[in-house]
């Protein structure tokens, strides 16, 4: 190289460098490397196995080993981390319409809601706030079964049954939710829900059931009812920066290893869901289906918190989007 042009050798270098690192590919999730318990490591690992015998080599960072959910958010964005399973949470800054996928009674199954990323363009309007800061979102990635509600005190199978309650909440969205079913809300970071429980700061959470299995939670939580609020869903994020720099061929690779770790996300939950309330019934927990009509009382409840989730314009798009795939 020391023999070419002092311009050439520094674009020679770039390459090299750009080589090197589309080559490498860092997937980094929250949960554990556990394909047996952990759907997201299903998408990492079905991800990972595609792409096997190609140029790229997969390694996986699992429970949050390259930083908070906003550190890695951060990461993608500057070109530092390939790939993330992230919380839908992480996007909604600069992308609010992102929103839409979690709003409660929303969406009839996780199928509604490929057919609505997949057949209209609310993908490819959730990406363009993103896409101008090194972000793309690529997909749904699902955590288990539809959200439920776990608490610890009593069996819940009416609305009123939830009015003496408090219940952990991941953001102020949840908050809302929890507040027009007549319970209370209080913000808990994750990392701090068991003590929270335990303590007696919150009560219990919505959550799919297969979350407190995970985790252990089922020691405490030993109440579960059935409320299909929404399907459980994370996202995969992927640099902007980094998939633009790939050749076609390349990218042809990247696209079907992301379909291949979104099969295997599917599976799995699809597997799981003919496990869980076996699991759960092992673990002592009692299981409490919603008495007549309590589901569509919830439902009308909710709905009032979509407005205050999205504006009207954003969330008549995702209704159009909705309506347009609907059975």
């Amino acid at each position: 190289m020391k023999f070419l042009p002092k311009a050439l050798a520094i674009s020679a270098l770039a390459l090299m460098t750009a080589a090197a690192q589309a080559a490498d590919i860092k997937i980094a999730m929250n949960g554990a490397d556990d394909t047996a318990t952990n759907p997201e490591a299903a998408f990492a690992h079905g991800f990972a196995d595609a792409l096997k015998g190609t140029e790229f080599e997969v390694s996986i960072f699992p429970s949050g080993t390259l930083g908070s959910e906003k550190e890695r958010f951060d990461q993608v964005a500057q070109g530092l981390l390939e790939v993330n399973l992230a919380a839908l949470s992480t996007g909604f800054g600069m992308s609010p319409l992102m929103k839409g996928v979690q709003l409660p009674f929303f969406f009839e199954s996780r199928e509604q809601i490929d057919a609505v990323l997949s057949e209209t363009d609310m993908l490819e309007q959730m990406n363009g706030p993103l896409l101008d800061n090194g972000v793309r979102f690529v997909d749904v990635n699902y955590i288990g079964m539809d959200i439920g509600i776990h608490n610890s005190r009593k069996p819940i199978a009416t609305v009123e049954d939830m009015s003496d309650l408090r219940f952990r909440a991941l953001n102020s969205e949840q908050i809302a939710l929890q507040e027009a079913l007549g319970a209370t809300g209080t913000i808990v970071s994750w990392s701090e829900v068991a003590n929270a429980i335990q303590t007696g700061v919150a009560d219990g959470y919505f959550n799919p059931p297969n979350s407190a299995i995970r985790t252990g939670h089922t020691e405490f939580l030993k109440h579960f009812s059935p409320a299909d609020i929404t399907p459980s869903s994370r996202i995969v994020l992927i640099s902007e920066d980094w998939y633009a720099s790939l050749g076609d061929e390349e990218k042809d690779q990247i696209d079907a290893a992301l379909e291949a770790g979104k099969k295997a996300n599917r599976d799995w939950v699809n597997n799981w869901a003919s496990e869980v309330r076996t699991k759960h019934e092992a673990a002592g927990v009692t299981i409490t289906e919603l008495a007549e009509g309590e589901r569509e009382k919830m439902a009308e409840l909710a709905r009032a918190t979509w407005a205050t989730s999205l504006p009207d314009d954003q969330l008549s798009l995702w209704i159009k989007a909705r309506d347009s795939v609907a059975d």
